[in-house]
């Protein structure tokens, strides 16, 4: 199964006017965006650095013998994309670096990220960073259900930056922005609230399994301005990109992961310059997500802004600081969390439960028939929603890497 790597290989060595810019060049961009790069590519306003330049620093940074630590949601083979891509030809070997910036805060509950490309065509993307393994990423995914997060408007603030740049050398229509997860609900936002001048210079929007947007918060009408120019894609076990109401309908692609972790970019199957069709949205994820909104529907923003601030501190009493603590702690740590917040009820337990388990079940990979199976066979109806979970996408690939987890719980049981 090919993936943007096998991309790298195969047209590295062509310029964009042989190749144009395509949807697996932004992904793969957008994928960069989740390197830490505090250090090796500049901070806004203190100019850019070449890719070479930026894979250099990168290796000097984080040697093969101690890796990025990159949270068990994101491949670790992120951590070769940039020296992949500046040993591959001439494709990027002009590309320029800058604009980094980071932020991780948990009093606000932000956590932001983005980087600056300037391609050799002369165009320009924008990449935000989507949601890393951190608490406040995962939550601030959720308050996208009850406010305008701290990441959208600083993620507006900076493309602002870029489009004013961009007006004093370049000619309209050239800039790009785009991102993965949260990332692409970001450069949507953003690009949604920029003066109708500056939006003229947005050529596209890439949305890579974002989450949308809940109506209340951010109208539907204020992002019709850039429907034409957004492209939105899915896996077809989409949990994160499902969340909430979205301007655009998706294109349904195939990943080779299982599960949740078929959002890692890394795992979606390219074919030539474009993402392999897939068929649907699985059953699985679609009951996941119906029965998330459907309890985040039931409240008013207050109602929101209170089960999600309850939530949030629950985890932290627990010790739970992101994903890792989240898996690590298994099923005690996780009833435990759900009994503490009282604003839920018994079965509102089982609708969060099973959400947190969808989301730190499935990024688990090799361990995954070791660590998870022995705890989710207490989980009563979870377990058994997480089986028929299993079944379901065995069938629907038995080649994918669940088939083994099928054949470890025969003889283990």
């Amino acid at each position: 199964m090919a993936d943007m790597f096998d991309y790298l290989d195969w047209f590295g060595d062509f310029d964009f006017e042989t190749v144009p810019f395509n949807e697996v060049d932004n992904l793969i961009l957008a994928q960069v965006s989740y390197l830490p790069l505090l250090d090796v590519v500049p901070a806004p306003g203190e100019g850019s650095v070449s890719l070479a330049e930026a894979a250099n620093r990168y290796v000097e940074k984080f040697p093969s013998s101690a890796p990025a630590r990159l949270g068990p949601l994101l491949s670790a083979r992120t951590n070769d994309l940039l020296g992949h891509m500046a040993s591959c030809g001439r494709r990027y070997a002009d590309m320029q670096l800058g604009a980094y910036e980071e932020v991780l805060d948990e009093g606000t509950h932000e956590q932001f990220g983005a980087i600056t490309f300037e391609l050799p065509d002369g165009s320009i993307y924008v990449a935000f960073r989507g949601t890393d393994s951190s608490l406040e990423g995962w939550l601030e995914d959720c308050e996208i259900s009850y406010k305008v997060i701290p990441s959208q408007t600083h993620a507006l603030a900076y493309l602002r930056a870029v489009v004013a740049a961009a007006k004093k050398t370049d000619g309209q229509g050239q800039v790009r922005v785009g991102g993965h997860s949260k990332g692409g609900n970001l450069a949507a936002y953003a690009a949604s609230r920029l003066s109708e001048g500056d939006r003229s210079h947005i050529r596209e929007v890439w949305c890579n399994d974002s989450p949308g947007f809940c109506d209340e918060v951010v109208s539907p009408d204020s992002l019709r301005c850039i429907c034409e120019r957004t492209h939105l894609f899915t896996p077809e076990y989409s949990v994160v990109g499902s969340l909430f109401n979205h301007a655009v309908m998706p294109r349904i692609i195939q990943s080779s992961g299982v599960g949740v972790m078929e959002h890692s970019a890394v795992e979606w199957q390219v074919m030539r310059g474009s993402f392999i069709e897939g068929r649907q949205r699985s059953d699985s994820s679609v009951r996941v997500v119906q029965a998330f909104n459907q309890l985040i529907d039931s409240r008013d923003l207050p109602g929101r802004r209170k089960l999600l601030d309850d939530l949030y501190e629950a985890l932290h009493a627990q010790g739970i600081y992101d994903i890792d603590d989240m898996m690590s702690r298994g099923l005690p740590g996780l009833n435990a969390t759900m009994t503490s917040i009282n604003s839920l009820t018994p079965e509102d337990r089982q609708t969060m439960t099973n959400f947190l388990l969808g989301i730190a079940g499935g990024s688990i990979s090799g361990a995954v028939n070791d660590a998870v199976a022995p705890v989710a066979q207490q989980l009563g109806e979870a377990w058994e929603d997480a089986k028929a979970t299993m079944q379901e996408r065995m069938r629907e690939n038995a080649a994918k890497a669940l088939q083994n987890l099928q054949s470890r719980q025969h003889f283990g049981e």
